[in-house]
């Protein structure tokens, strides 16, 4: 049952939260006090936005992230409190959980597009050592010299270097039988990955954070 609306995943609405908890202060009060009193940070931790007018005067939300409006119930210290903590705990496992089989799905699918690329490498006469070679010089574009292991990759760089290894795989079809030429493609490939990444997150993916190694293990918990 959705006690409050969680938008995108990790958004609660601090006026709706407001509603929820019967705060007894007015709204502005109340957001402004618990973001003084507990030092809430902008951007980290909410979002202000305008949301309507009213009788020509503006009227702002406060857009939380979980962390933030689990605090805000806890402060409250009532069984509302209470029960909001406990259905933003939950929402989080939940998502943790979601999260955990996108990236198995994803880190699965890369692992297959490997497995095509030492297949066609064989195939042209390549080894295993050949292979390895492809797919490290690859990497090292990607992350402009200091790779993150497949396991610990974010969901958006596992897919990245999936599409990468693919099209790659999409080479052999062209009749690409050269190794020089096959290592050149993967590394052309990946640098567009990152091409894309930064264009699309601001971020390039040696900035970003390792996760936990994926396995079944994380997916069961």
């Amino acid at each position: 049952m959705e006690l409050i609306k969680i938008y995108q995943g990790n958004i609660i609405s601090a006026r709706e939260l407001h509603t929820f908890l019967k705060v007894k202060s007015r709204f502005n009060d109340w957001i402004n006090n618990r973001i003084k009193k507990y030092e809430f940070q902008e951007k980290s931790d909410y979002t202000k936005i305008l949301v309507q007018l009213v009788r020509g005067q503006e009227q702002y939300d406060f857009l939380l992230s979980i962390t933030m409006a689990k605090e805000l119930c806890m402060v409250e210290n009532n069984e509302l409190g209470k029960e909001a903590r406990r259905y933003f705990i939950k929402a989080e496992q939940t998502l943790q959980v979601i999260k955990n089989n996108k990236r198995m799905e994803a880190f699965s699918k890369l692992e297959a597009s490997k497995e095509r690329l030492l297949s066609n490498i064989k195939n042209i006469g390549g080894t295993e050592n050949d292979y390895i070679q492809i797919d490290f010089e690859g990497k090292m574009v990607l992350f402009n010299g200091k790779p993150m292991e497949d396991v610990e990759l974010p969901l958006i760089l596992l897919k990245g270097r999936d599409f990468a290894t693919e099209l790659t795989n999409e080479g052999f079809k062209a009749g690409i039988a050269d190794l020089e030429e096959v290592e050149n493609l993967n590394k052309k490939n990946h640098k567009e990955v990152r091409v894309m990444i930064k264009q699309n997150t601001n971020m390039l993916p040696e900035n970003m954070n390792p996760e936990k190694p994926v396995n079944n293990k994380n997916i069961e918990e």
